[in-house]
């Protein structure tokens, strides 16, 4: 289960226990991400105190980067990004990709991973799944994750070329184009890498303009959500 909070950010209800950890996905309402604001407007939005952040230069690949301190403006090309490390909120941002929180509480490690459709099929949650154990001795069934809001199979037609990218269990075959269910794939990499514990926020961000920004819905012209984790000092 998902809460509203302030500023419209989304908090998943599980993870509301753990005092030292500081998450959310933003909505339309949060406020337009597409141009980064400071590091404290950031933390300020989130209703965090005021930290330093790493975020990435998305590039649809499954890579992730390690992230020992706040950098910025900084920011390397990858598509998720790990940390253990206090006051540092790690993060990425979407309008139709989806993205995908990860927290280990035992290790107080924690990822945000940015999963495109390109990223999907390459493998980058269950990458970044293998890097908190690989850097910080988490255990995959331990881990629990969120999967935010991006768009659903319903929206997300494709041509038959992305569509061989995946396997036809993911491929809705219904309408005169495929659409492929990237939300399904997600959860069931996840069930893979040994990860039980997650929670999907279910809402296609092309269907749901007035709450979400989508790329494919408004043609390319619109704004950008951020979701983040981090442990709080």
């Amino acid at each position: 289960m998902y809460g509203l909070a302030a500023r419209g950010v989304l908090r998943c209800a599980a993870w509301q226990g753990y005092g030292w950890l500081a998450h959310g996905f933003s909505t339309r309402c949060t406020g337009d991400f597409l141009d980064w604001p400071a590091d404290s407007d950031i933390a300020e939005s989130f209703g965090e105190s005021p930290c330093g952040t790493a975020m990435l230069r998305q590039v649809h690949s499954r890579d992730y980067v390690r992230a020992d301190r706040p950098w910025g403006a900084d920011r390397p090309a990858a598509d998720a990004v790990v940390t253990d490390r206090t006051g540092v909120l790690v993060g990425v941002r979407t309008a139709d990709c989806l993205p995908v929180l990860l927290v280990d509480p035992r290790t107080r490690s924690v990822a945000a991973v940015h999963a495109g459709w390109r990223g999907t099929a390459a493998g980058v949650l269950p990458n970044a799944v293998n890097a908190l154990v690989a850097e910080y001795g988490a255990r995959p069934t331990e881990i629990e994750a969120a999967i935010g809001p991006g768009i659903g199979v319903c929206c997300f037609e494709v041509g038959e070329e992305v569509a061989a990218e995946f396997s036809e269990r993911f491929v809705d075959r219904h309408e005169p184009r495929p659409h492929v269910d990237l939300v399904s794939m997600l959860e069931e990499q996840l069930a893979g890498c040994g990860v039980s514990r997650f929670e999907t926020i279910r809402e296609c961000t092309s269907c749901r303009l007035d709450r979400y920004f989508s790329h494919r819905a408004e043609r390319g012209r619109t704004g950008r959500m951020l979701s983040m984790i981090g442990v709080r000092s």
